[in-house]
């Protein structure tokens, strides 16, 4: 026991003070007391630090039984085993993987051989025709669609290659072409006219038996050339490029869209049209030959829209419009067993 006078008190400091003192129980006072007395005797402070070495080791025996070996045994199994499982895993993934490429790499080399071997076989033609008083609708392989005139026909290329799209026209047709800025789009004529868009709407009327090729521009920008030739005209929407066969020659001309473009919708418009011309559009449309007798008839034009009338619907009212005669022969069968066309006979009535 050891006596402490602090502030006219003593005070006692024993064995279970100096624990205290080390577990932090002590007084504000009590400790200032305390660590003055360890400062002021050697003996009491040797005695402190005695005490202090043994708890501070009995704490730390006291923290070792209070771990759960057992438990964190089973911890570090689990994880153990968890990696374990992860690092198979990843290898039979890549093992897995490198099987399924070499399949797939001969596979890959398999296709792009056919491809290759499909590509350089000779590209079937196909051709459509239109008979006589009918309009057909036609996709081209580039989604490029084609409205057919009543005794027209196209060709064109099953697929498109090499960035070529080019097609062959004889009649008359309605293109709305897929719009495509790197691969222009053709449409040649048997008298060697070519009309070149990227993408756009236009109209084109290429009849053998006529005497010139017009190009009609609905929307967009098209060029029209002869093959072979330098010399091209560039056709704004609105405007009709008139191609004479026998000269070469081109005039651009102001155009009524709704006329030129009215057959795609099955009618037939006429707009100050002379007899020639009505007798030749209702000849292609209804599939008969016209015989125009009178050189009155050339002085005659008119102007009428048909949509569902018949060919005798239509004659009526000519006659009724005109000093004309309008006669319908019948087919008749020949010694080969085939039928002649019908024929219709238009007359001038002095």
């Amino acid at each position: 026991m050891i006596r402490l006078t602090n502030k006219g008190t003593k005070v006692d400091f024993q064995t279970k003070h100096i624990i205290d003192y080390l577990e932090g129980q002590l007084s504000a006072e009590e400790s200032i007391a305390f660590e003055r007395q360890m400062h002021s005797s050697p003996d009491f402070k040797k005695e402190v630090d005695d005490i202090r070495f043994i708890w501070e080791t009995t704490a730390t025996l006291k923290l070792h039984k209070q771990v759960d070996k057992q438990r964190n045994w089973k911890k570090l199994s689990r994880r153990i085993a968890v990696e374990r499982y992860q690092k198979k895993i990843f290898h039979f993934i890549r093992t897995s993987a490198a099987v399924l490429l070499l399949p797939v790499l001969v596979g890959t080399f398999s296709l792009l051989h056919t491809l290759r071997e499909w590509n350089n076989l000779p590209i079937e033609q196909v051709e459509m025709k239109t008979a006589c008083g009918l309009i057909s609708k036609i996709v081209l392989p580039d989604s490029s669609e084609v409205w057919l005139n009543s005794g027209s026909s196209i060709s064109y290329p099953k697929r498109f290659v090499k960035n070529k799209r080019e097609v062959q026209l004889v009649g008359e047709a309605y293109f709305k072409v897929k719009s495509n800025p790197s691969n222009r789009f053709n449409v040649s004529t048997p008298e060697g006219l070519q009309i070149s868009a990227y993408g756009t709407e236009f109209n084109v009327q290429a009849y053998e038996e006529d005497d010139r090729i017009e190009t009609t521009l609905a929307k967009g920008h098209v060029e029209v050339s002869e093959t072979g030739r330098s010399y091209s005209r560039i056709l704004r929407a609105g405007e009709q490029v008139v191609y004479h066969k026998n000269s070469g020659r081109m005039e651009i001309n102001k155009a009524n869209l709704h006329v030129e473009t009215a057959w795609k919708e099955g009618k037939m418009i006429f707009r100050h049209a002379d007899m020639d011309e009505v007798a030749k559009r209702l000849s292609r449309h209804f599939n008969v030959d016209i015989r125009l007798e009178g050189k009155e008839l050339y002085d005659y034009t008119y102007s009428a829209t048909f949509t569902t009338e018949t060919l005798r619907d239509i004659l009526y009212l000519l006659e009724k419009t005109a000093p004309i005669r309008c006669t319908v022969i019948e087919p008749e069968q020949k010694d080969d067993f085939a039928y002649s066309r019908r024929t219709v006979i238009i007359r001038s009535i002095p």
